[in-house]
């Protein structure tokens, strides 16, 4: 592998000799070359991030050192690190993070100020650049004018700006609804495919993954896993699979707990949700009842409690309740599938069906319903594994799927795995894995 980017030992604390101090980071060994697409996958408060600012030149390792192109950003004088910034990687945030005093065309054109490029030679690129994005006639628009996927296209462009041969995407889908993912995930594919630029991207949803060259699992700040993936090999687990993946030695209950603090405490510290798995473990296993539950999730950090504000612990402690009450229902088809393995489940499919679709706004006919109670019931039985369950429910209908949005499918299947991880028994099937 002809190696661009090269970590030896690294680690990491904030806050290091105080007493919040936390090591982020620990003894990270790891290469990546030139032209390839890598991911850090791993839950949230796992490190990932810290690994990408680390690779972006905007925090310095404090044991360890990162090579990049042969040469160690750690040695670099502050005009160098400067130049390494402005010229060597292009970031794509999150949150966007563009200037809302200023134009489209001027938020892509500004890196190119920096490097002294004439303002009319900034300005023709960066239109070149909106153009290629297809949002040219966005220039002279301001932010927040834009929606969420038009801001994230121009903070695509904007990274672009100085043509850097790395680009870092910290998890750029996450603002998104599902056409406006696909459409920046067909974009970092064309950047390393076509222009031949590396790409390292942090997520924490397998489904982002499908073009993925190189797969870094990450998990409490250390990689535990590195692997090869051909495309959509890691897009055919749910997110839940994840720490099945690291952390095999977790039960059912555990994976769930994992998995429900991941997608729920998004963003939130790694302290903040180790309490509140603690909280929620103690919930599932029925030491504490749902008013005590919301209670110690609105309890302010500093006190013992997880710190929510009170609109998100209710949101929340709702979610995880519903999620209780459905593990229940979906015992009792089970039981009832043990007495009966023929028996139709009519209702509880019909059921099952309404609480999974709950939040979604979409329009769902007839026939539609008619195929989601049919894999339901073909899941409940076993009969499909997750994976086919979550592609039939995305196919287009002229493929004889469902037709879902691909967000949408996400979340519903996620959500019934999240139920059927909670059974202890579960119907033999003789298509477990297709």
């Amino acid at each position: 592998m002809d190696s661009l980017i090269k970590l030896e030992h690294i680690n990491f604390w904030y806050d290091k000799g105080k007493p919040s101090e936390l090591w982020a980071l620990k003894d990270v060994s790891l290469e990546i070359g030139r032209g390839e697409y890598a991911a850090f996958f791993g839950p949230s408060g796992s490190g990932k991030t810290t690994l990408l600012y680390l690779i972006a030149g905007v925090e310095q390792s404090q044991q360890g050192k990162i090579f990049v192109n042969s040469r160690d950003i750690g040695s670099f004088s502050k005009q160098e690190l400067a130049i390494y910034r402005q010229v060597g990687v292009g970031m794509i945030f999150q949150q966007f993070n563009l200037i809302p005093s200023l134009s489209v065309l001027n938020n892509v054109a500004l890196p190119m100020s920096f490097l002294g490029i004439s303002s009319a030679r900034a300005r023709n690129e960066a239109m070149r650049l909106l153009e290629r994005l297809d949002i040219k006639e966005l220039a002279d628009r301001l932010p927040f004018e834009l929606s969420g996927g038009q801001q994230q296209r121009v903070g695509v462009a904007r990274a672009l700006a100085n043509n850097p041969p790395i680009i870092i995407a910290d998890e750029p889908l996450g603002n998104l609804d599902s056409t406006n993912a696909q459409r920046v995930l067909e974009f970092l594919k064309e950047l390393n495919e076509k222009d031949g630029r590396t790409i390292i991207m942090v997520t924490h949803e397998a489904w982002s993954l499908k073009d993925v060259k190189r797969i870094f699992y990450v998990k409490d700040g250390a990689v535990v896993k590195t692997e090869e993936s051909q495309p959509k090999t890691i897009a055919e687990s749910l997110s839940q699979h994840l720490y099945e993946q690291l952390s095999p030695e977790l039960t059912k209950s555990e994976v769930v707990v994992r998995s429900l603090a991941s997608m729920l405490l998004r963003g939130y510290s790694l302290e903040e949700i180790k309490r509140f798995e603690y909280f929620l473990s103690q919930r599932f296993a029925g030491h504490i009842d749902g008013e005590v539950f919301r209670g110690v999730l609105d309890r302010p950090f500093r006190e013992g409690g997880v710190g929510l504000w009170k609109q998100k612990a209710f949101k929340v402690s709702r979610y995880v309740e519903d999620i209780l009450t459905e593990k229940k229902e979906v015992e009792e088809v089970y039981t009832e599938l043990e007495r009966n393995p023929e028996s139709p489940l009519k209702d509880e499919v019909e059921r099952i069906r309404a609480w999974l679709l709950e939040g979604y706004h979409g329009t769902v006919n007839e026939l539609q319903q008619i195929q989601i109670d049919e894999l339901i019931s073909d899941r409940l039985r076993n009969v499909i594994g997750s994976e086919a369950f979550r592609k039939i429910l995305n196919l287009p209908k002229k493929q004889y799927g469902v037709g879902l949005p691909f967000r949408a499918t996400q979340r519903i299947s996620e959500k019934l795995e999240l139920v059927l991880a909670r059974g202890e028994k579960r119907p033999a099937g003789s298509l477990q894995g297709v």
